[in-house]
């Protein structure tokens, strides 16, 4: 039985380093991978892995043929005046450009899991500008990580194994001359792994840009930090954050979710954006730079496909064949109910929006790419399982860092089922033959 070094696409970290056996038909052991790792090559044969394609009908799920769906989806969007596209995160970048090719071709709108997560960042970056980094730079290089809205020890398992732990070419003492900062309002298990010299800051919830805004106004002295702190964080503490940011040779904050996902997200982002910027205006010797803690494994990947084919990241519409100025995105267009149809390409919306999003969602034809079973797929009209990416199939990957990563075939799909990429290509060539 051989053994093979491979990519793991369990999340947006892309782990180069994990050892498989197989014989060429199964995968019998994985060597290093973590939790999400294991899971994501335990989807070969986990049970609730979609193996036929299948057809709603009169109420029920039916297998059908794949022929057979193909021809209902292109029915239902013959029939659509506003089909909506949405997914493309846990595709490859081939597959997203598939995907942007048929919303052109049909006049739909398509969008990303990226427009309510990092993509918000890469937005606000047109305005302020952004200091970005790798994860080898951070390895070799860092020697101040900061977790800001985020919980990297269960959201990215390994994240913090590389960037903290590894000793690096210029870090050769490694753990023990790096610090480790985590700011949140909740004590996550990231808060678990704090040594003597870190600094752990539970800071009030939605206090945020309090915080932010007291550090651009501090960023050049410490000599008049507010007596009674901020955020819930007293002075003490804000001033050792303070020293760290502006003392750091290699600095890294790392963005999460927590940040993004707040009321006032967007104006969170432009400051903390802004921040960095200050702050590295005024080093002598360093710089702070940005990574966002995307979770799909190639959620990066349609901002790419998608700047460089429209020149926008997100929020895709269409007309007459022709991409058109829309402010939408997935959230406004199903709150205002502006589709007829929707595409779902390996995403779980059921489960990730509001109830009412998803009720709106699920009151219209609804069409489910994916390799698993989800409250999307139980509301879907029409279901076309896909082949594992990076497992069962072949493709290109944006790491978190924004460095493409080719994903390798490691054994074949059971069924000879397609790639997300051959069933949008497929979806495409029936318009093609009207």
């Amino acid at each position: 039985m051989a053994s093979e070094r491979v990519t793991c696409s369990g999340c947006s970290l892309l782990c180069d380093d994990i050892i498989i056996k197989s014989d060429g038909l199964y995968i019998d052991e994985v060597i290093g991978a973590c939790l999400k790792g294991k899971e994501r090559f335990d989807q070969i044969t986990a049970k609730n892995r979609i193996y036929n394609p299948l057809i709603r009908k009169y109420g029920v799920l039916e297998k059908a043929t794949l022929d057979e769906s193909i021809d209902n989806v292109i029915n239902i969007i013959n029939k659509s005046s506003k089909p909506l596209l949405y997914g493309f995160s846990t595709v490859s970048c081939e597959a997203q450009l598939a995907g942007i090719k048929l919303a052109k071709h049909i006049n739909g709108f398509i969008d990303s899991n990226s427009t309510i997560c990092q993509g918000k960042v890469l937005n606000i970056s047109k305005e302020t500008g952004i200091t970005l980094t790798t994860i080898s730079e951070i390895i070799n290089k860092a020697d101040l990580l900061i977790s800001w809205g985020a919980n990297p020890a269960e959201s990215i398992p390994r994240l913090l194994n590389k960037a903290l732990f590894s000793r690096g070419k210029f870090r050769m003492t490694g753990r023990e001359i790096k610090t480790l900062i985590v700011i949140d309002p909740v004590k996550t298990a990231s808060f678990g792994v704090m040594g003597v010299r870190d600094v752990a800051l539970q800071i009030e919830c939605g206090k945020d840009l309090d915080l932010i805004r007291v550090l651009k106004e501090e960023c050049c002295t410490t000599d008049s930090i507010p007596t009674n702190g901020v955020a819930g964080i007293d002075k003490d503490d804000l001033k050792r954050l303070l020293l760290h940011l502006t003392g750091a040779e290699n600095g890294i904050i790392f963005i999460g979710q927590g940040i993004l996902g707040s009321h006032n997200g967007s104006t969170v982002i432009k400051e903390l954006l802004e921040l960095v910027q200050l702050i590295n205006a005024k080093q002598q010797k360093g710089r702070i730079s940005i990574i966002m803690l995307g979770g799909h494994y190639n959620m990066l990947g349609f901002d790419h496909v998608a700047l460089s084919v429209c020149g926008k990241n997100h929020g895709l519409q269409f007309e007459n064949n022709q991409l058109i100025e829309s402010k939408d995105n997935i959230i406004s267009k199903i709150e205002n109910e502006d589709f007829d149809c929707s595409l779902i390409v390996g995403t779980d919306p059921i489960s990730h929006l509001p109830w009412q999003l998803s009720k709106k969602l699920m009151a219209k034809p609804l069409i489910l790419i994916d390799n698993k079973q989800s409250a999307t797929s139980n509301a879907a009209d029409i279901i076309i399982p896909s082949a594992i990416t990076g497992i069962e199939c072949e493709g290109l990957a944006y790491r978190l860092d924004h460095i493409p990563i080719d994903l390798k075939k490691i054994v074949n799909p059971p069924n000879n089922i397609l790639s997300d990429k051959e069933i949008l290509d497929k979806i495409m060539e029936g318009f093609k033959e009207d």
